[in-house]
């Protein structure tokens, strides 16, 4: 079994402020203080777990969050961009909240998020679009590492629609985004092929 436990990042400024991050990569993307305890303290939480690869997504946000990792697991990282945040096309950068009140049949009612499709309606990803590059890179990783358990530094959207894959269940925001440095558990069968969910979006308590 190749075994995934895929890690959100910590807290950003633009988290804070309810921006949409997206793949930006500025200041305001970088960890809060907040954010890098947060990322600290599951550094903690997690040692003694055996790993055998580390890698994250490239942005500055995970690149910290993997920095306090390694901290504490002797692990030298790897990044790929097929791990990034989804893109959010001429959303990216701006206010969630404004962007809701001006388009509201393009946000769900109940969790505030963007529909599946509408991302890419705006020059971004939809979920599938993610679907596919994540699930590129997670066919390489089996073939490569079929006995081995990957620590995954990733984003929101992006482990959300993972997760989707996993379970083969349609696009949909009835499943929420895991929270910072939350940490989702995906194993999947080289022989057979066959996809699990363990656990989803299990936080050490900060």
């Amino acid at each position: 079994m190749t075994t995934f436990d895929w890690v959100r990042h910590g807290q950003t400024q633009a988290n804070v402020d309810q921006i949409m991050q997206g793949q930006l990569d500025t200041t305001v993307t970088h960890l809060t203080v907040r954010g890098l305890q947060q990322a600290e303290h599951l550094a903690q939480w997690l040692h003694g777990q055996r790993y055998d690869q580390l890698v994250s997504s490239p942005l500055h946000r995970t690149r910290q969050t993997t920095a306090a990792l390694t901290t504490m697991l002797s692990l030298t990282p790897s990044f790929d961009a097929r791990l990034m945040e989804a893109s959010y096309g001429d959303w990216t950068g701006k206010s969630q909240p404004t962007v809701s009140e001006q388009r509201p049949q393009d946000f769900d009612a109940v969790t505030g998020e963007a529909l599946p499709d509408v991302l890419a309606t705006v020059g971004g990803e939809s979920y599938r679009d993610i679907q596919r590059r994540v699930g590129q890179w997670l066919a390489e990783q089996v073939v490569d590492h079929p006995n081995d358990h990957l620590l995954v530094v990733s984003h929101g959207l992006t482990i959300k629609a993972t997760a989707l894959l996993m379970l083969g269940a349609p696009a949909t925001t009835a499943l929420p985004e895991p929270t910072n440095t939350s940490v989702t558990r995906m194993v999947i069968d080289p022989a057979a092929g066959h996809r699990y969910l363990p656990f989803y979006g299990v936080s050490p308590q900060l």
